[in-house]
């Protein structure tokens, strides 16, 4: 693992400590996804070299998330899609209910994650070498996405595509007992 400088550490620490220990002061209220996923996807000079295909389920219920945690959580998700998959493929965003569940998904048409791998990505200051060279990137952004994720009740988890190459990244967040769909919320 990288040292960090002194200065760094000073900067860095405090955002790892919130991470690890979970966000004490997340504002969770009634959510619908599609609008902070939109923002996030919105994220233009990340996504300016990729096509982004947002394909989000009709109906699907208010989260209890906290708005600027989740938004963060998807920007880094798709920042690391962007960077690890080439100029002019598609970035994929799924959302779908799964029983008590909503699941986000977010899908590149990189080379994927070596298998080897899968379990580190989350992990502080992981970044994949691509060829004889790491991505730029701190290592950090996945790493506080899953603590972004936690804080919420949701859990992340990375895998290849089965359908093509690429890595897809998976959100489930907890469907409050209570939730009324986006369509019923008005």
């Amino acid at each position: 693992m990288p040292q960090m400088t002194p200065a760094q550490a000073r900067v860095i620490d405090p955002i790892l400590s919130t991470v690890a220990h979970g966000y004490q002061n997340a504002e969770f209220v009634g959510n619908a996804l599609f609008p902070h996923v939109a923002v996030a996807a919105r994220a233009g000079k990340i996504l300016a070299h990729h096509k982004v295909r947002l394909d989000l389920a009709a109906g699907l219920p208010m989260l209890e998330l906290d708005a600027v945690l989740f938004e963060q959580a998807i920007f880094n998700l798709l920042d690391n899609a962007a960077k690890y998959s080439p100029e002019g493929t598609t970035v994929t965003i799924r959302g779908a209910r799964e029983g008590d569940a909503i699941v986000l998904q977010i899908a590149d048409e990189g080379n994927g994650i070596p298998p080897a791998e899968l379990d580190s990505v989350f992990d502080k200051f992981y970044r994949a070498e691509k060829g004889d060279h790491v991505r730029p990137g701190t290592g950090l952004g996945l790493a506080i996405s899953r603590g972004f994720v936690e804080a919420m009740h949701g859990s992340i988890v990375a895998a290849n595509r089965t359908d093509r190459a690429g890595a897809v990244l998976t959100i489930r967040l907890p469907v409050p007992a209570d939730a009324k769909s986006l369509d019923s919320a008005a």
